[in-house]
């Protein structure tokens, strides 16, 4: 989900805008040039999953792409493309989660949203009873931050969350709310979090990576999703290829996988656009390159090659898959 017009705000409106501004259809995704490390052991660690309709296609598609599973996310009305604003019909994507991850346990890992301001401890003792794994919260991203991140009322599931030892992936806008962020960190040292899109910071790594040395357990994935924050942040970490080369090698055990797919189907190429979202995010750890829209002379998005990082195998072996099992534990054992 991204911190500007990405599809997690507003995932419908997104795919119908990007269809009148792309010069093209996506073309099939390059084939990989280097194997996966281990066939099987991919886990997409951010996939936000929309209704239980979209199931059957989320596991024909991780199928094609060798990921074994996915961390799928409970998703609120306006990020499903449902309409609404805020949270609004959070319970239901919990619902959508809890009964996809039912139904295929060896594939999908749920994981829950809450109301931090009102929803109490109990209702996420209730909610890891019924199977969930762990919690994505939205309250960093400018279109669901209704109070700062670290305010007093979101105390008591913070504490529960740490106490329990839940995985959290928290969203943090860190252009707006880093200080939020640091707030929350501060106060629960001992948090399992993971700060998706290099934390907020894919198109800046000065801030990234004074982020990551004020907090050394959090953890991180890579996700870029869809369109053009997407675009943007390949743009970016492409100019500073060898940079991020080292910041990846320089702590490996702190980078996660993840494409943040959103399973909203709109328009007729929206299998395509799946397939390349998700080749994407992989080809920027796995491969010599990779295809995704980029920006055009006309102001649009027309899908061209970028660079990847070709990473070696011991390393992908880790963000592919090794660090999000140690951070997941329990829930996939």
């Amino acid at each position: 989900m991204h911190a500007r017009r990405g599809p997690c705000a507003l995932a419908l409106l997104l795919v119908t805008a990007l269809s009148a501004c792309r010069s093209e259809n996506p073309p099939p995704p390059a084939a990989s040039t280097t194997p996966a490390p281990d066939d099987g052991t991919i886990l997409d660690a951010h996939v936000h999953l929309t209704d239980m309709e979209a199931v059957p296609a989320l596991l024909g598609l991780l199928d094609r792409k060798g990921v074994k599973r996915a961390v799928v996310l409970a998703t609120p009305d306006a990020t499903a493309g449902r309409g609404g604003k805020g949270l609004a019909g959070y319970q239901r994507g919990n619902e959508v989660v809890l009964a996809a991850a039912a139904a295929h346990p060896t594939r999908l890992i749920p994981f829950v949203t809450l109301d931090l301001a009102h929803d109490q401890p109990e209702t996420l003792d209730a909610l890891l009873a019924r199977g969930a794994c762990g919690v994505k919260l939205y309250d960093g991203h400018h279109a669901f931050h209704e109070r700062p991140l670290d305010d007093p009322a979101h105390r008591p599931l913070f504490a529960r969350m740490e106490e329990r030892g839940v995985p959290v992936l928290v969203h943090v806008n860190t252009v707006r709310f880093r200080g939020e962020l640091e707030g929350v960190l501060r106060a629960f040292p001992k948090l399992r979090a993971v700060c998706p899109h290099l934390c907020g910071s894919r198109t800046d790594l000065d801030r990234f990576e004074a982020i990551r040395d004020a907090f050394p357990s959090l953890l991180f994935d890579t996700s870029h999703g869809s369109s053009d924050a997407a675009a943007q942040g390949f743009t970016y970490l492409e100019k500073e290829h060898d940079r991020l080369r080292k910041i990846l090698e320089k702590t490996p055990k702190r980078f996660l996988f993840g494409s943040d797919l959103v399973t909203v189907r709109a328009g007729p190429t929206w299998q395509d656009e799946w397939d390349m979202q998700v080749s994407a995010n992989l080809g920027l750890l796995r491969d010599e390159s990779f295809t995704f829209w980029r920006q055009n002379p006309l102001g649009g998005l027309s899908p061209a090659p970028y660079r990847g990082q070709a990473l070696p195998a011991a390393l992908l072996q880790k963000i592919l898959g090794e660090n999000a099992r140690r951070w997941l534990g329990r829930c996939v054992r």
